[in-house]
């Protein structure tokens, strides 16, 4: 028997809300979009032609529909507290942008009072569910590289950013926009036990007050380390996704991943030498075994984020970003920007 489509509404019609959120609701075969909400007339106007849903100038006011079941928060950083919690007093399931929320407090009580609802809570992680992330994991949990001690990600280009998101009071910032996709990625394979942080925030080519260069260098208890490097000032890109472990590495160049590893069975007997004298002058080498694989990225392992929303929503079980994971992302958002104090300025 096919399921009702779940009723839904989305809250704030610009960039990622009308492109992702609104375009891939119209036509996913789990939802209903209902309603929209916006200030701009205009955006209003187009969502009604578009998807013949209803528009509505206030957010409060979609949130009154008796039908709506669920609501996807797409607003500015800043305004994602109390939208969630008048959505969550509905008793309306919530699905967030990413960052959570404008702080770590904020994001606790979002979280608290969807426990309180017994409300599905989930926040668009999309790197999470992209294909060539679900594929490293699966080569990480294979065990072909060994332990991981190492994780590192890269985002790097040159941008003048002009938006909303290069300034401070709206929560803007390459650690909040970039970071929380960076970082959550991080937490998945490093753990999520973080002992110590690092952070450097610099502002280069923004026009805003905001950081546009980020360095994040962070340990856990069982001193696994993770890596992101934010740089919207870099004319080069080094790198972009990294992963170190005890018998090998896995990387991402474009849309190809390298893994690179060894089998201990291969590795040749080896003693120590203690003497201070180096058998013929030479420094010590290995001849190691790799072998070697270059693997497509393939469409078929990305995640559907609304599918897994709607099995969330319908079962009552967990979706794939369970809401203690963003959680821990703004709980490491706050530990770096505590770390950094302030946001050295080094301008062009």
């Amino acid at each position: 028997m096919k399921s009702r489509r779940i009723r839904i509404g989305v809250v704030g019609l610009g960039r990622i809300g009308w492109s992702f959120h609104c375009q891939t609701l119209a036509r996913h075969r789990d939802f209903e979009l209902v309603a929209v909400a916006d200030t701009d007339p205009a955006r209003r106007r187009e969502a009604e032609e578009t998807f013949g849903c209803a528009a509505f100038a206030r957010y409060e006011q979609m949130l009154e529909r008796a039908d709506l079941e669920a609501v996807v928060i797409a607003s500015p950083t800043h305004l994602h507290k109390d939208m969630a919690l008048s959505a969550l007093r509905r008793g309306l399931h919530v699905y967030l942008e990413k960052p959570m929320a404008a702080t770590y407090a904020d994001a606790q009580a979002i979280v608290r009072a969807a426990r309180r609802r017994g409300r599905v809570l989930s926040v668009y992680q999309p790197h999470r569910a992209a294909a060539y992330f679900r594929q490293v994991l699966q080569i990480i949990r294979s065990g072909r590289i060994g332990t991981v001690y190492h994780f590192r990600r890269g985002g790097f280009r040159y941008v003048r950013r002009d938006d909303w998101q290069s300034l401070r009071r709206f929560g803007g910032g390459m650690l909040n926009n970039y970071g929380a996709h960076s970082l959550d990625q991080a937490l998945q394979v490093t753990g999520y036990d973080v002992r110590r942080v690092f952070c450097q925030l610099r502002r280069v080519a923004s026009l805003g007050d905001a950081e546009d260069v980020v360095k994040v260098v962070y340990e856990t208890r069982k001193g696994v380390l993770g890596e992101v490097d934010i740089n919207q000032a870099s004319a080069i890109s080094p790198y972009e996704l990294e992963v170190y472990g005890t018998r090998g590495a896995v990387w991402l160049e474009k849309d190809r991943i390298h893994c690179r590893s060894f089998s201990p069975a291969d590795l040749k007997r080896k003693r120590l030498n203690r003497s201070l004298a180096s058998p013929d002058r030479k420094y010590p080498r290995d001849d190691i075994r790799f072998a070697e694989r270059t693997i497509p990225v393939a469409g078929k392992h990305e995640v559907d984020v609304y599918a897994d929303l709607a099995r969330a929503i319908r079962t009552g079980s967990d979706p794939l970003v369970r809401p203690a994971e963003p959680l821990a992302v703004m709980r490491l958002l706050e530990q770096c920007r505590q770390d950094s104090r302030r946001i050295l300025v080094t301008p062009i």
